[in-house]
């Protein structure tokens, strides 16, 4: 656990809610293509084709999963022109002469390519399963989708659990649709879904859980994620994210494990209420000790031998941090 400055254990220490991107965060970020459903006569070869010459220059996680699965049926890349990135959207390109959109459902509507209710029959299916879709569209028409699917790490729902047994509101914010991040964080119980968050409103989601009143911590991998971790009062970047999240996070946790989310956590109310401790001892001793030294009724000997032993229980009671975090 890195924390960058000083002032963020308290004001972590204080959070009331936390947020949680959902893929790469609360889930283990390993997507995997588990299925290419075509509406046309192209292949499942011709689709990732396609679809892995649009996506080839793309860090995102969604794109890594197609290249991969694209390569490991050694399937054709196309030469690309007039590439297009549109985050939290889809991505475009011409390919021989036709122009290439993949994405999200939405943002295809959004210029004039949408799915029959057939289409839209099969994609939910898909989705109930908790299973993301990417879909290619070929100039005018959706041709195929692509579904790729990404497990919750072993360790969130007791993480989350434990969370909010600290009397902490989890909030959970995704990009996929309402169906797909209520599927895959089921497990979680009662927490806030935030679904179809574009990366521009993350912050701005964060921003209206604050103004309820809440101390919120935000925890993220994604290039996406960044505004968002600035946004928060405190935010938590896992290290296995991006260098821009990792930037923009007040702590970072150095290993792909979310329980260190919750230690951070205890570390900074445990942290702080020892502070607390230690002024009131030194306080304490000072408020006895001063005057009782000036009014004579002290040895000089005795005030010698308390002064220091006063240090050392501030001292000893400092160190049971280290002794907390060992069990």
């Amino acid at each position: 656990i890195l924390v960058k400055r000083g002032e963020v254990l308290e004001r972590l220490s204080k959070v009331t809610a936390y947020v949680f991107d959902k893929t790469g965060t609360l889930t283990d970020g390993d997507l995997t293509v588990v299925g290419v459903t075509s509406f046309n006569d192209l292949s499942e070869h011709q689709v990732l084709s396609l679809a892995a010459s649009v996506e080839q220059y793309s860090e995102h996680i969604i794109a890594t999963a197609i290249v991969d699965k694209a390569k490991h049926y050694h399937c054709e890349r196309y030469t690309l022109q007039n590439f297009q990135a549109f985050p939290g959207q889809g991505v475009s390109a011409v390919v021989n002469g036709d122009e290439i959109k993949l994405g999200t459902a939405e943002w295809l509507a959004a210029n004039d390519i949408t799915l029959s209710s057939s289409q839209l029959e099969q994609v939910s299916m898909t989705e109930e399963k908790g299973i993301s879709c990417v879909f290619l569209a070929r100039n005018t028409q959706i041709e195929a989708f692509i579904g790729l699917s990404d497990e919750l790490r072993t360790e969130a729902v007791d993480v989350v659990s434990q969370l909010k047994q600290l009397g902490n509101n989890i909030t959970v914010l995704s990009g996929d649709r309402q169906i797909v991040v209520d599927s895959v964080t089921r497990s979680l119980g009662d927490v806030k879904r935030f679904a179809e968050v574009l990366p521009a409103e993350k912050s701005a989601a964060i921003k209206t859980i604050q103004s309820e009143g809440a101390v919120v911590a935000m925890v993220g991998d994604g290039v996406n994620d960044a505004p968002a971790l600035i946004q928060a009062d405190v935010g938590i970047a896992m290290a296995s994210g991006t260098d821009v999240s990792i930037e923009s996070a007040d702590v970072v946790i150095s290993h792909q494990d979310l329980s260190k989310v919750l230690e951070a956590s205890l570390l900074a109310k445990t942290t702080l209420r020892i502070i607390r401790q230690n002024i009131v001892l030194s306080i304490t001793y000072n408020v006895i000790m001063v005057p009782l030294a000036m009014l004579a009724w002290v040895n000089p000997l005795i005030a010698a031998i308390t002064m220091p032993i006063s240090s050392l229980l501030v001292i000893g009671n400092a160190s049971r941090i280290a002794r907390y975090f060992k069990k």
